[in-house]
């Protein structure tokens, strides 16, 4: 399963070294941990909160993500009133690796 995961995370080519480093991550937590986290994650929608949120969004997608689809940022843009979406054309779930200075870009601009 976590192999399964692991292959799905990222969108480009990742290094062997990089991509046993992330899979040992998941190794190491405690197996009903990651059990009781996938069950909330397939049971819980959380999309009647998201009219709650009133503060400014910024919410930063791979469109390649196979593991929260494209379509749930949508969702998420249009369920919260000061949301802005940027898309990662180029990424998949780890948009933090896969775009680093697209990401570093964005997150320092919102913020500041």
């Amino acid at each position: 399963m976590l192999q399964t995961f692991n292959d799905m995370f990222f969108f480009q080519f990742v290094t062997p070294g990089l991509a046993d480093w992330f899979l040992s991550l998941g190794m190491q937590a405690a197996s009903w941990s990651t059990a009781a986290c996938l069950v909330t994650l397939k049971d819980d929608t959380l999309f009647s909160n998201l009219k709650k949120i009133t503060v400014p969004t910024l919410i930063l997608h791979g469109i390649h993500d196979k593991v929260c689809l494209f379509p749930l940022a949508i969702a998420q843009k249009n369920g919260i009133k000061n949301a802005t979406l940027i898309p990662f054309e180029y990424s998949g779930h780890g948009l933090f690796y896969e775009q680093k200075d697209k990401f570093n870009k964005e997150l320092t601009q919102f913020i500041g």
